[in-house]
C-alpha cells in the first residue's frame, strides 16, 4: 500500500501544452476496448473475458485480472485516496473549483495506439515487448500509464484535466516494483492569450 502511494505521488506531472490553433474534434466513437474511454455514467466493470482471451498474444493472468477494479485510489481512507484528494483540492484552490476536471474511473483496456503511438513511444521501444506489457491481443493492452487517455480526452474537448488510475506493467516484484501501481497526472492546453500572458513564446514548453 505504502509503495503504491509513493509511486502515485512521484508519478504526478502537470503537462503544459503550447497553444494549438487547429480545432480538435469533440465527437468520437465509443468502441469500448479499442478506444480509451473518457467517461462513463456508471462505475467501470471489466469482465474476465474482456482481458483474458485465447488470442496468442494474450499474456494477462488471473492474478492480474483480480487486481482490476480494486480502486484503492477511490477509497477515502486509503493512503492513495488521501493523496488523490489532497492533490485535487490543491488544484481547486489554486485554479478555481472545477477548472481541472478529475477522472478516476477510466476503462483500463486501451489500444496499443493510445498506449504507445499517441504519446510518441518509438516502435522499437522495449516497453512494447510482451515481457513489459500486458496484452489482451496484438492491438489492445492494459494501460501502462494514465497518459494512454490523453488523445481521446483531447478529442472529447477536454483542455484541463487530472487523471488517476491503476496501471499495469510486467515488472518483477521487489522492494520498489509491482505489476500494478497507480499514477496521477495533470494536463492543460493553454489558449494563445494565456500562454502569452505567462510570458511564453510558442516554442517554449
Amino acid at each position: 500500500m505504502a509503495m503504491s502511494a509513493l509511486r502515485m505521488a512521484s508519478s504526478l506531472g502537470l503537462r503544459a501544452v503550447a497553444p494549438a490553433r487547429a480545432r480538435v474534434a469533440t465527437q468520437s466513437s465509443r468502441s469500448m476496448v479499442v478506444r480509451a474511454a473518457v467517461s462513463t455514467p456508471a462505475p467501470v466493470v471489466v469482465k474476465r473475458e474482456d482481458v483474458i482471451t485465447s488470442d496468442p498474444f494474450n499474456n494477462v493472468t488471473d492474478h492480474i485480472f483480480e487486481k482490476i477494479g480494486t480502486n484503492l485510489h477511490k477509497r477515502p481512507d486509503h493512503p492513495l485516496g488521501i493523496i488523490k484528494s489532497v492533490i485535487e483540492s490543491y488544484f481547486d484552490e489554486k485554479y478555481g473549483k472545477d477548472t481541472f476536471t478529475s477522472y478516476d474511473d477510466l476503462y483500463p483496456v486501451v489500444s496499443t495506439y493510445a498506449n504507445f503511438d499517441s504519446v510518441l513511444v518509438p516502435p522499437d521501444h522495449v516497453s512494447r515487448s510482451q515481457n513489459d506489457t500486458y496484452y489482451v491481443d496484438n492491438d489492445t493492452v492494459l494501460r501502462c500509464h494514465t497518459s494512454a487517455h490523453q488523445l481521446e480526452m483531447l478529442k472529447e474537448g477536454a483542455r484541463k484535466f487530472l487523471v488517476t488510475g491503476d496501471v499495469y506493467r510486467r515488472d518483477s516484484i521487489d522492494a520498489t516494483h509491482f505489476p500494478v501501481f497507480h499514477q496521477m497526472e495533470g494536463f492543460r492546453v493553454f489558449e494563445p492569450a494565456e500562454w502569452e500572458a505567462a510570458g511564453k513564446e510558442s516554442v517554449d514548453l
